[in-house]
């Protein structure tokens, strides 16, 4: 049999713009002699889309494009992701279109459907709108083998559907078609899978052992593009293979939107497959770097944005985005702006200009000095009618005023005067621990590190200057410092409150193994949380003299992610989201 696999980019919301393409792509099918074109998960509406899953005039909308792609299958099958409707409950299922109509995947005496329905975890996005396929086989009091219907062009060749990430699902249905008549078995896994670090090699090793296990040739079809939940944005990464029967495995590219024309009996893609590297040569911190490339340039073009202001200030954080944004829209987009004050040193200031020369984009230095002074002056002269209140910007409030001025003052407007948008350069740390500035480094259109730890970012720097040097050695070298004061200087090896390779370690103990400050104590106490953080007694023990100063330590952290921190996370702009557990619709959390 000959599949076309259709890797397609999938917009947000447009179902009429979708199947403009699957038509363009249905067409390509049919002139390369395909006997089944398959698409992605939910290819004509997209994903994460909130209550206007319960619009129902969108809804109507999605079925009629369905009903659309039925009528491009006269001359090739076509299987495809869509909404289906049953019983007034909303599914997301999969369809096989033939001759203009659409095949009974599930039937018996009592039912029968259009459609193959999703299993609804409710860790799927869109639980809350979908009715799921086992409640489903629970009201009818029936079992899958029961229902399901397998489709075949002739006696040999049997087809079966499932859901790319629903694997017991998958396994159930793997189980099936090996029990069914026929010679060839191909079991097509339709998924709208965003990125996530080390998601895609363990659905690659999950799916070969299926394929193996079940003497099946197993289609993942997966689509790209960008999806967003308001206060996250997600990448759909591609990665579409194919697990053959006769342990072969093909893979698309990600991030790229693909269509390859697969032979069953050959075991290959009949076109010519330019790949330089495969997805599993790529290191984590690569799949991290391209993922977020990726990411920055399909969301502002969504948002129609052409070019960004970055606040340079040398350090790390800065320049890892600016290399970021430079890749994703050209460095001639990406406008570097430094921002010094007496506690900025010329070390930092030399490793901003170095960072805008080596990546040859537009660089301004704005000293802010006089605009502090007359902010601290007008503000310190004025009085409130009754009340004795002075106002004297001194300590913090002069450290805040810095961070506000240089954020939603200068970098706004120049943003605003070049018909730009500016950008957060916060990490997952700071956002943690709330160690940013309310309203100023906290401001911008998209935060690009968000969802990356220090040590991380630092990782990050290390595979930009992989073949030559983009971000400055001294950015990489000084120590981590937001430069407010007399405190942070750089060059006194004076910075940051965190110790980043540590406490790295112990707040993605919090938030992604979701362990509480008492679970922490009780290592502490027990002596077994340098293994459960997986770093050395050796080091612990240098950091920290005593349990006493460990436990203070952790208490004072733990206090600040449960309180100011949330209440500064929440007002943070949309994170680029990597990880299981990202700020945002992905951790979830409560003001307390």
């Amino acid at each position: 049999m000959k599949i076309y696999i259709a890797q397609m980019n999938v917009i947000q919301g447009k179902p009429a713009l979708n199947f403009q393409n699957i038509k363009k792509l249905v067409a390509e099918a049919e002139s390369k002699e395909a006997s089944l074109v398959v698409f992605p998960e939910l290819c004509l509406s997209g994903i994460l889309l909130g209550d206007l899953w319960n619009d129902s005039h969108f809804q109507e909308e999605c079925l009629e494009y369905g009903n659309k792609i039925a009528d491009l299958s006269l001359n090739v099958d076509i299987v495809f992701g869509n909404i289906g409707k049953y019983n007034g409950a909303l599914y997301n299922g999969v369809y096989h279109a033939r001759a203009g109509k659409f095949l009974s995947i599930l039937k018996n005496q009592e039912l029968e459907l259009p459609f193959f329905p999703k299993v609804i975890s409710k860790d799927d996005f869109s639980s809350q709108y979908f009715s799921s396929f086992s409640t489903l086989l629970q009201k009818a009091q029936v079992s899958l083998s029961e229902m399901v219907k397998f489709q075949s062009n002739d006696s040999s060749e049997i087809v079966g559907y499932a859901f790319g990430n629903s694997y017991s699902n998958i396994q159930e249905m793997a189980s099936l078609l090996r029990e069914s008549k026929g010679k060839s078995k191909y079991l097509i896994c339709l998924s709208a899978n965003v990125f996530e670090n080390n998601k895609r090699k363990r659905i690659y090793s999950e799916f070969m052992n299926l394929s193996k296990e079940n003497e099946i040739s197993l289609l993942y079809v997966n689509s790209v593009g960008m999806a967003n939940q308001a206060k996250n944005i997600y990448a759909l990464e591609g990665g579409s293979a194919v697990f053959s029967s006769k342990r072969e495995q093909l893979e698309f590219k990600t991030f790229t939107a693909e269509s390859l024309l697969w032979n069953s009996e050959e075991v290959s893609f009949v076109e010519k497959k330019s790949l330089s590297e495969t997805n599993s040569d790529l290191s984590e911190i690569q799949e991290i770097k391209k993922a977020l490339v990726y990411m920055i340039r399909e969301s502002l073009q969504r948002f129609r944005i052409r070019r960004v202001v970055i606040g340079a200030s040398g350090g790390i954080d800065s320049a890892v985005s600016a290399a970021l944004y430079a890749e994703a829209i050209g460095a001639e987009n990406v406008f570097l702006v430094n921002m010094p004050t007496r506690f900025n040193s010329q070390t930092t200031q030399n490793a901003a200009k170095e960072l805008a020369e080596n990546l040859g984009s537009p660089y301004l230095v704005v000293p802010i000095s006089k605009i502090l002074e007359s902010v601290q002056t007008t503000l310190s002269e004025s009085c409130f009618e009754r009340s004795a209140e002075s106002l004297n910007v001194e300590g913090i409030h002069y450290e805040n005023l810095q961070a506000r001025t240089r954020s939603g003052a200068v970098l706004a407007t120049i943003a605003s005067v070049l018909n730009a948008a500016f950008t957060c350069n916060g990490n997952k740390t700071e956002a943690m621990v709330g160690y940013c500035t309310l309203y100023g480094d906290t401001s911008g259109i998209i935060c690009a590190l968000g969802d990356l730890w220090k040590t991380q970012v630092y990782a990050l720097a290390k595979e930009i200057n992989r073949e030559k040097e983009i971000i400055p050695q001294a950015s990489i070298d000084i120590p981590a410092s937001a430069e407010l004061s007399d405190a942070q200087n750089v060059d006194e090896g004076k910075g940051d409150p965190i110790i980043y390779p540590y406490h790295d370690k112990l707040f993605e103990y919090w938030m992604e193994e979701e362990k509480s400050i008492t679970d922490t104590e009780n290592a502490l106490h027990a002596g077994t949380l340098c293994e459960e953080l997986n770093i050395s007694h050796s080091y612990f023990e240098l950091l920290f003299s005593s349990k006493d100063k460990a436990l203070a330590d952790m208490q004072q952290w733990w206090k600040r992610y449960k309180g100011i921190a949330c209440a500064k996370r929440i007002q943070m702009p949309p994170i680029l989201s990597v990880s299981k557990k990202a700020f945002g619709n992905s951790c979830q959390e409560s003001q307390l």
